[in-house]
């Protein structure tokens, strides 16, 4: 029994109006969890006043302790002390590993940055990040990637190709077969794609468009590939990207979309839920 977990930054419910990409591109990937999956919408405002955040969104959905609440508002973009106290008390990567489960982030890093996050103790890093230090899972870096074990976050490497690294262009497709790689050698694998929220904060329509597009290529890629035994979850902290008539996240709902092994079984209203119910699929 296996769950693929894929974290898309900034993605929620948007309006069917012309600010909306979903509204020009409409992702056939969803289709597919539509008529063969289950489809939710959940609540990413955490109940606290303000626009829902990073920090403290992707915190209460990796512990499933309501983060915005512990501290008493929204908290954006790295993670803090206050929420890395939560983090060290409970956290998805912790909590399955004790369980006996072989858990790993399928993400991949420059080494440059990751050698600023090993050494530098005034350094800002993501809430997984942060997560993988405490799990004690091994940090995957580009010659994981070179191994057809590991994916960056753009998906395609064109960031690490612009960074000065040589690696191919990954197609949607090779991408998808890199990160089955690594679920194949585990029971929940997490990958994070976070250009989604960038896009998002730009209100670029072209670049939104051609992102969607790539990624629905690389959710269909997944499918079509998963594993028999295996879950695929697709999700997100706020919303963002599906209204780039603001610079700003929103308040709308978040998909919670799954496809595969007992996928029946998520019946969810809040990300406060999620980490509950991925215990629940693993009947812990």
């Amino acid at each position: 029994m296996k769950m693929l977990f894929v974290f898309l930054d900034g993605v929620g419910k948007g309006e069917k109006n012309e600010y909306n990409p979903f509204f020009y591109y409409h992702p056939k990937a969803y289709d597919i969890f539509l008529k063969d999956g289950n489809v939710l919408f959940l609540d990413a405002t955490l109940g606290i006043e303000g626009l829902p955040q990073s920090a403290t969104g992707q915190v209460t959905i990796y512990s499933g302790i309501n983060a915005a609440k512990e501290v008493g508002f929204h908290i954006n973009g790295q993670i803090t002390p206050s929420l890395k106290k939560i983090i060290d008390k409970q956290n998805i990567f912790t909590t399955l590993s004790r369980h006996g489960l072989k858990v790993d982030f399928a993400n991949v890093y420059r080494n440059e940055y990751l050698q600023k996050l090993l050494n530098d103790k005034n350094f800002k890093m993501s809430v997984t990040s942060y997560m993988v230090l405490t799990a004690g899972i091994r940090f995957k870096t580009v010659e994981d990637l070179l191994k057809s074990e590991g994916v960056y976050f753009d998906i395609t490497n064109h960031v690490l190709i612009e960074s000065g690294y040589e690696v191919p262009v990954f197609s949607p497709e090779k991408a998808a077969e890199n990160l089955l790689n690594v679920l194949n050698k585990n029971d929940f694998v997490l990958f994070e794609h976070f250009k989604t929220d960038i896009i998002g904060h730009s209100c670029d329509m072209e670049k939104a468009l051609e992102l969607i597009k790539l990624l629905d290529e690389f959710i269909i890629s997944l499918i079509e590939d998963l594993p028999k035994d295996a879950c695929l979850v697709v999700t997100s902290d706020h919303g963002n990207i599906e209204d780039l008539s603001t610079k700003t996240h929103t308040k709308n709902k978040v998909p919670f979309l799954a496809y595969g092994n007992k996928k029946e079984i998520f019946a969810i209203e809040s990300i406060e839920q999620i980490y509950s119910s991925i215990l629940k699929y693993f009947e812990i």
